[in-house]
């Protein structure tokens, strides 16, 4: 039998030509070459063109001949000027009478000589001598892998892995230049002295083909389908040989062993190999699965880079070999991935220090850009509530009322009012103090009986909720001085007739406890109708800055009391106007939801059916977001020792129960698909789920969301002040002004929106790259996303928009380089410091408020600094 030097299939003895390849078949090559590859370690009798000692070029002496294949003849040679010894590998002289070959031969070992790696044969230079073209090359001393298999069968399995993992390695520098093999196989990677693994031979293939005029140029056993083919030769080529190459290895022998080339086709599209654990069994199953991923038929199913066949090797990262084998990785898995040790101690000092700097210039910048830092709020709430009610006292309501509530709240339709007149939003926004009506209002509320909220799934009484319907019930609003804006009350239902006629209510008391000036008013005829009975009405006009905006004052009064009055302007918008025709066709958008309910519902049922689904993920995370919401509610939820504390508490548990349900379903259906393709994305939040707030990745997301946080933070502030005195400043919620109780239903809010906004963010930028495939145009479409959403309708549209789109573009780099917990933690960290009021005046009645939300942004990086460190001291004992 002689052995093909091109192929190395076994032929018959009187066979002039293979039957496999139709390389033709003389004694010398059969003796000389394995594998189709010149073996730089078997020594030809024929000495070849050149005689030993022999000067190439002037500058090489030939010491022999090594080989000769299908690329030429190979001589070891010195370098003289160097003194080192070479390989000269001298090309077929046909390649000399095709220039557009030769053109590209030099671009191919011009390429080549950049790679620079251990395990690649270096290509020193190419030159000419007597019209002969050859490259100079590293000379390695030792044995082909070929040959080694042959005497020795296959390689222990740690030397095989071994071996692969090098393989791998020189594989993947050369890619990383963009150079391809296009001929890998055992004849073309040597093994020296020392035990190294050298890849031969880089890029000459290609050149091969021209010069035969066919792309399937090397060895057919080891070539790709699509190369086979005559298609276009890619990096999934490369990898289709590597895992013939690792399959050999490890079984010492071929994954499909044809007596044809046609056989080795169907082969190659029906068949698939024996198992590589039933030679080697010691072989991890995950090694397997990688290998055998590389030998798919469809170049599309195979691992996407070298890297990701080396991540499967035993000892690789197990996450990467899950997604190079196509499978989608468990949450197990996921846990186990990613680093444990935790930050160095000089990172995670930095990474703190960052963020107490941060938070203290941030504490410093905030009340220049806050709305109530900007108002003389000189009185709690406590004192306006006793303010209040002494006004209704002294109109006549003398009872004790069984029930109280009060609160803050923006007046809102003022700040509509001036978002549609830009000219006014400007001189209102450069001295909110100033003007009427004021940007904040007090409300105060007393009833006969206990108050509870009564509209939707709302559990917080507020101005408006209850409405007015129990007689006695009596609503009031104040500027932030105690300053009368409206007073509501409805008369008894059932009333015994007076004694005798009261006598009338003199106007002049409402307009003193408003602070206004009667004798600037005009009467004219009154427009509000009262809430409820009334015996006299009066109204009053008058004209205030800005000039040409009339104030109207509206008054009622009911046997001799005042059961109504109102300041109102152009802003004011009847609460019990009826809305625009068409405004409550909301069908379109109840069907989107509810149908992307269901279909989350669906695909999470066939997850978790399927035993695709991260439960304890879900679990954790929907639970979080149950007691997040449930506690912000019960803190904010206005309670009385009656049956009405029931439907408190199951508003409650129901809504916040319906919610961290919508959120567990969302996170099983989409949860799956994430793992399978950007499993990195997840493993901090993973890590979370299975282990607590002590592992240091926990810890480290938390500490880099804190700092990312403050960076997102002071962005917004940053736009802020590039718009000006003219431009709105914040408004931050008032919620956290009634005291430590409402300030902690805040920050559990602030959580509870930075889970779904993390978790609605992560999916957006997802589903972006599942659709437009490319990473960076999901990024960009994503940024573009969150600046129109942020930023659409603004005043300041070239302010608002680069704002919210740097910030897009950190919460894509948070999500992308970190992951979904530490994208949640940097959007905890902005919602916390925008939760209450900030201010720098430390004799204010709320500084101990404004002061929770950095104390607890600088706790929470205070201990994901301790955690990420994993117990190493700061100091090293020396």
């Amino acid at each position: 039998m002689v052995r093909c030097p091109s192929c190395a299939h076994e032929c018959a003895d009187h066979n002039r030509f293979c039957a496999f390849c139709a390389t033709p078949l003389d004694a010398t090559s059969a003796e000389t070459a394995a594998l189709g590859a010149v073996s730089l370690q078997s020594v030809s009798v024929d000495e070849g063109r050149f005689l030993p000692g022999t000067v190439v070029a002037g500058r090489y002496r030939v010491a022999g001949l090594l080989g000769r294949g299908g690329m030429g003849e190979v001589y070891r040679a010195t370098d003289l000027t160097l003194g080192q010894a070479v390989a000269l590998k001298f090309l077929p002289e046909t390649l000399s009478r095709d220039e557009r070959a030769l053109a590209r031969f030099y671009n191919e070992v011009r390429i080549a000589r950049q790679i620079t790696h251990p395990n690649v044969c270096r290509v020193y230079d190419i030159g000419e001598s007597q019209g002969q073209h050859y490259i100079s090359m590293e000379f390695v001393d030792g044995e082909d892998l070929g040959s080694l298999l042959r005497r020795i069968g296959r390689l222990p399995v740690d030397k095989a892995v071994e071996t692969a993992r090098k393989l791998c390695a020189g594989l993947a520098a050369a890619h990383e230049k963009g150079v391809l093999h296009r001929d890998l196989k055992p004849a073309n990677v040597m093994i020296d002295g020392r035990g190294q693994v050298v890849i031969m031979d880089f890029g000459l293939a290609g050149l091969a083909g021209q010069l035969q005029g066919d792309i399937r140029s090397g060895t057919p056993a080891y070539m790709s389908p699509e190369q086979l083919a005559g298609t276009e030769v890619t990096v999934k080529s490369d990898i289709y040989a590597l895992g013939l190459l690792l399959y050999e290895l490890f079984t010492g022998k071929r994954a499909f062993d044809a007596a044809s080339l046609m056989e080795l086709i169907e082969m190659q599209e029906r068949a698939a190999p024996a198992s590589i654990t039933t030679v080697a069994k010691d072989l991890e199953p995950a090694a397997e699965r990688v290998i055998m991923r590389c030998l798919d038929p469809d170049p599309r199913r195979r691992p996407s880079s070298v890297l990701a066949v080396a991540a499967g090797l035993p000892g690789g990262d197990p996450l990467a070999a899950a997604m190079a084998a196509g499978e989608t990785p468990s949450p197990d898995l996921v846990v186990a991935a990613g680093e444990t040790e935790g930050l160095a101690p000089k990172v995670a000092v930095a990474w703190l220090a960052a963020v107490l700097v941060g938070l203290a210039i941030l504490e410093a910048m905030a009340p220049s850009q806050t709305l109530t830092a900007k108002l003389p709020i000189e009185n709690s709430p406590e004192a306006l509530s006793r303010d209040a009610q002494k006004l209704v006292q002294n109109f006549g309501y003398t009872a004790r009322p069984a029930d109280q509530a009060w609160g803050f709240h923006y007046h809102d339709s003022y700040v509509d009012y001036l978002n549609r007149h830009p000219a006014l939003a400007k001189a209102r926004w450069r001295n909110p103090a100033s003007g009427h009506p004021p940007l904040i209002h007090f409300w105060y509320r007393q009833s006969p009986a206990p108050i509870s909220a009564v509209r939707g799934f709302n559990v917080a009484v507020t101005s408006t909720d209850p409405p007015m319907e129990t007689s006695g019930m009596v609503t009031v609003r104040t500027d932030l001085d105690g300053k009368l804006l409206v007073f509501e009350t409805l008369t008894p239902q059932v009333e015994a007739p007076a004694a005798q006629p009261p006598a009338p209510f003199d106007w002049s008391r409402l307009f003193q406890a408003a602070g206004l000036d009667m004798s600037k008013f005009q009467p004219t005829d009154p427009q509000w109708s009262p809430l409820t009975n009334a015996d006299a009405r009066a109204a009053w006009i008058a004209s205030v800055e800005p000039a040409g905006t009339t104030l109207r004052v509206e008054a009622a009064t009911w046997r001799g009391r005042p059961v109504f009055f109102r300041i109102s302007g152009p802003w004011t918008v009847p609460e019990q106007k009826p809305p625009p025709a068409g405004a409550n066709n909301q069908l379109p958008s109840l069907i989107v939801v509810y149908l992307a309910l269901l279909s989350a519902c669906v695909i999470a049922w066939r997850h978790v059916r399927t035993g695709k689904s991260d439960r304890r993920g879900a679990l954790k995370m929907g639970v979080l977001y149950f007691v997040w919401m449930a506690g912000a509610r019960m803190l904010f939820a206005h309670h009385t020792a009656t049956l009405s504390e029931l439907n408190v508490f199951w508003l409650t548990s129901s809504t916040a129960l319906i919610n961290g349900g919508s959120v567990w379903v969302f996170y099983i259906a989409l949860e799956p698909w994430v793992r399978r393709s950007w499993p990195h994305t997840i493993i901090g939040w993973n890590r979370f789920a299975a282990k607590g707030l002590r592992d240091p990745l926990v810890g480290r997301d938390l500490l880099y969301g804190m700092g990312f946080g403050i960076v997102m933070t002071g962005l917004q502030l940053a736009g802020m002040a590039l718009q000006g005195n003219g431009g709105q400043p914040y408004l931050p919620p008032l919620e956290a002004l009634m005291g430590v109780r409402h300030e902690l239903g805040v920050l559990l809010n602030a959580l509870n929106s930075a889970v779904f906004s993390g978790l609605l963010s992560m999916f957006i930028l997802f589903l972006l790259r599942v659709v437009l495939r490319k990473q960076w145009i999901a990024t960009v479409m994503f940024v573009a996303i969150s600046a129109i959403t942020q930023a659409l309708g603004s005043s300041t549209p070239w302010v608002d928009y680069p704002v919210a789109a740097i910030g897009g573009v950190v919460v894509a780099f948070v999500l992308l380089r970190f992951g979904l917990l530490a994208a949640m933690s940097a959007m905890a960290c902005e919602q916390l410091l925008g939760s209450c009021p900030a201010t720098l005046d430390f004799s204010s009645w709320y500084i101990g408020l404004a002061l929770i939300p950095p104390m607890a942004v600088a706790l929470i990086a205070v201990y994901g600094f301790r955690t990420a460190l994993a117990g190493r001291p700061l100091i090293p004992e020396t």
